[in-house]
């Protein structure tokens, strides 16, 4: 018997980038929250600067939340997924991938510094002579440098309760509720849940919660983020209870990884 193989058809944007240029700059506002299909791109992607809301990109499997003040870096080719939060607003810069040698080949987060922001936000001048627009290319490629953060993958249970209280803590992993207090609305029983969160994941349900809760925190501390603003931002009450959580996870202090620039992303080899 043959197996019968099922071919999706993935959406492919249109080429952004037309010679004498090597990069372009375009401005998304979102009033409502949207979401694109996963789709790829011929040139390299780098989605920064997003404000007002919640920015997420899936690549690969893996869910990225792109803070403010980094940008997400997306090799030519990546599969995609991006949703924005109501009142979002974001940047797409697209990067002829001939024009430059790529500063990753990996997806990744990276730093957007202020001068960075204004030499990209400079390229939506029209009016600019060759050399001069080439001149301010090259200095944009030449600053964008890669954040040391590791794409962690949480695993996400299957069991339809379990996942509705999954998807709602990873898009707000200071989400103080018990598991008792999520079972009044995910349905099923405290008993339930517990059991098909260890089968689905692996882990605990406090397990599972802290590793998802140190993931944001990794994106927000590369990012430049005071460790006090992150301790908040997933869920811990004190920056000395959040530092413990931390170090001990990831073997680490937050501090070590406070937007420090590196070659490429370094993974962190995650405790439960």
């Amino acid at each position: 018997m043959t197996a019968v193989v099922e071919r999706v058809s993935v959406p492919v944007g249109p080429r952004a980038i037309d010679d004498p240029y090597s990069m372009t700059t375009v401005t998304l506002k979102v009033p409502h929250k949207r979401s694109w299909v996963a789709h790829r791109h011929p040139e390299h992607e780098l989605l920064w600067g997003s404000s007002g809301g919640l920015l997420r990109v899936v690549v690969d499997g893996v869910t990225w939340d792109v803070p403010p003040s980094a940008g997400l870096w997306l090799p030519a080719g990546s599969l995609h997924q991006v949703t924005a939060g109501a009142g979002t607003e974001f940047f797409c810069t697209y990067f002829r991938p001939e024009a430059h040698a790529a500063p990753s080949h990996c997806p990744g987060l990276f730093g957007v510094s202020a001068l960075l922001r204004e030499v990209l936000l400079h390229m939506h001048r029209r009016n600019m002579p060759d050399e001069a627009r080439r001149r301010a290319e090259q200095v944009a490629f030449d600053m964008l440098q890669p954040l040391e953060v590791a794409a962690v993958e949480v695993p996400m249970p299957t069991d339809p309760r379990a996942l509705f209280v999954a998807r709602a803590l990873v898009a707000n992993p200071a989400d103080q509720r018990s598991l008792s207090e999520w079972a009044l609305t995910a349905g099923g029983s405290v008993r339930t849940l517990t059991r098909v969160f260890a089968q689905g994941t692996g882990m605990t349900f406090a397990q599972w919660r802290i590793q998802v809760r140190v993931r944001a925190a990794l994106t927000y501390l590369a990012a430049g983020m005071p460790v006090s603003v992150v301790s908040r931002r997933v869920g811990y009450e004190t920056p000395s209870a959040f530092v413990a959580v931390f170090r001990r996870v990831t073997g680490r202090t937050p501090g070590a990884v406070m937007g420090r620039p590196g070659t490429a992303p370094e993974p962190y080899l995650l405790r439960a």
